[in-house]
């Protein structure tokens, strides 16, 4: 029973650190930042952190400042790579082409240019979709912050019910689902480049309760801003080829760029989440003018 309720205290401290460095990866970060917010010694840190994610805590910094770069190349294409290195957490771009090629199998320039679609690095996962499927003209719209609670997954799945259905026992157990709410899925990888089974996704109950953490179950605020509103109707194996078209159907002919924040999709039909139904969905693209 004592380990059961340690190992339970340690994910909740150690979602803590995963929130911060998602929330600040384009800043300065160092693993004593990251144990002083989980409440730990430096030297137990590093080991809880790593036994819980599965990578040391440098690697996980360092690959999502990467997957946010490799975002940001192909669709911010006004942006020279020395800026975007800096806004993904690179002190220097000379260091940023290193790490980009070290995981990506070729340099930042190459990858912009199309290398992506040729490489067989396998940390490289393009989603085959069909380009004939419409995808309608997003509402830009201003959205106010997001109180959540969330169980995280590593690896997404084509059938997500089977974490939904926790999270909603979970809720329902401490009366969250009695006062208002919405549900909702936040994606920390973008759903091109990504192997499934790396992917970083929450399952999310948008709440103003006083609940607090619990185990698996963390608690964070989704920032407030601009997004790209678009409405889908499909199963979840389907989502990110939807979400990966509105990327390179509608965003290289707006006005607009995508902002270094998750995007996120509300279920608006949540019954079917539980039985992997046909889902009613909002897709939520942040995004800002490009001055």
């Amino acid at each position: 029973m004592k380990k059961s309720t340690t190992n339970k205290s340690h994910l909740e401290q150690i979602n803590l650190s995963l929130v911060y460095v998602h929330n600040h990866f384009d800043s300065y970060i160092t693993a004593e930042d990251l144990a002083e917010v989980s409440g730990y010694s430096i030297f137990h840190f590093h080991r809880i952190f790593k036994d819980i994610v599965g990578q040391n805590v440098n690697d996980y910094i360092r690959n999502t400042r990467l997957e946010k770069a490799s975002n940001l190349l192909l669709y911010n294409q006004h942006k020279t790579i020395e800026q975007i290195s800096m806004d993904s957490g690179f002190s220097t771009a000379t260091g940023f082409t290193s790490a980009f090629k070290k995981k990506f199998g070729m340099t930042p320039k190459q990858w912009r240019k199309g290398g992506y679609e040729e490489s067989s690095n396998d940390s490289i996962s393009m989603i085959e979709v069909d380009d004939n499927i419409e995808i309608k003209a997003p509402e830009i719209v201003k959205e106010d912050e997001i109180p959540m609670m969330y169980m995280r997954v590593y690896g997404y799945e084509d059938d997500m019910s089977d974490i939904w259905n926790h999270m909603i026992e979970w809720s329902e157990s401490i009366g969250i689902l009695n006062e208002p709410h919405r549900y909702i899925g936040l994606f920390h990888n973008h759903p091109s480049f990504s192997p499934y089974n790396e992917a970083r996704y929450l399952a999310c109950i948008q709440t103003k309760s006083d609940a607090f953490r619990s185990g698996k179950v963390g608690k964070c605020i989704i920032s407030n801003g601009r997004f790209a509103k678009f409405k889908f109707t499909c199963k979840h194996k389907d989502l990110y080829k939807m979400m990966h078209l509105a990327y390179i159907k509608w965003l290289p002919d707006s006005n607009y760029e995508v902002r270094n924040f998750p995007a996120y999709v509300e279920y608006k039909n949540p019954e079917n989440l539980l039985n992997n139904g046909i889902l009613e969905c909002d897709f939520f693209m942040p995004v800002q003018l490009i001055f």
